[in-house]
């Protein structure tokens, strides 16, 4: 239970952290052999590129277990607190409906034949890789998303009948 306790708080964190090193450091490994060496690493931008999708992509569900998305809180504000609850919910509800569907296209998307027989110019890598990070992201933020929803669902519980 430890264990999926720590993965639930740091899976997102530290895969992020990791590419965000990784980026870094093939950024300057690059720029040393560029201005430094004269010659360039004919992969590092194309790398970088992938790594950088995959952050995004875990970076948004890491927003969503932080809760840390942009909002426009003026409607919740003049709701009042259970009001508000309920419309997080609603929003939240939105949300998931969008990135399961999102999900889903984006599997089917990946299956197509001219996607699976594609590789990346320069590496040579299977394109579906870097196309997998978005239903990788989706259901990521997926599961934040039913995350808050029942935390939302036990404030609600745990307040029954407070009108703010």
């Amino acid at each position: 239970m430890k264990l999926f306790s720590w993965l639930n708080a740091n899976l997102e964190r530290g895969l992020i952290a990791l590419l965000l090193a990784g980026m870094v450091l093939l950024i300057s490994v690059n720029v040393f052999m560029r201005y430094i060496m004269n010659a360039s690493l004919s992969w590092g931008e194309e790398l970088t590129l992938w790594i950088f999708v995959w952050f995004i992509w875990l970076s948004v569900s890491y927003a969503f277990y932080r809760r840390d998305h942009v909002r426009i809180t003026i409607v919740k504000d003049l709701l009042g607190e259970r009001l508000g609850l309920y419309l997080d919910i609603l929003v939240d509800l939105a949300v998931l409906i969008f990135f399961i569907i999102l999900a889903d296209q984006c599997i089917e998307l990946i299956r197509a034949p001219f996607v699976m027989s594609q590789k990346s110019v320069v590496l040579g890598l299977p394109i579906p890789i870097l196309y997998s990070s978005a239903p990788v992201g989706a259901v990521l933020s997926s599961f934040r998303i039913v995350q808050h929803m029942l935390r939302t669902i036990r404030e609600l519980k745990a307040a029954p009948g407070k009108e703010a």
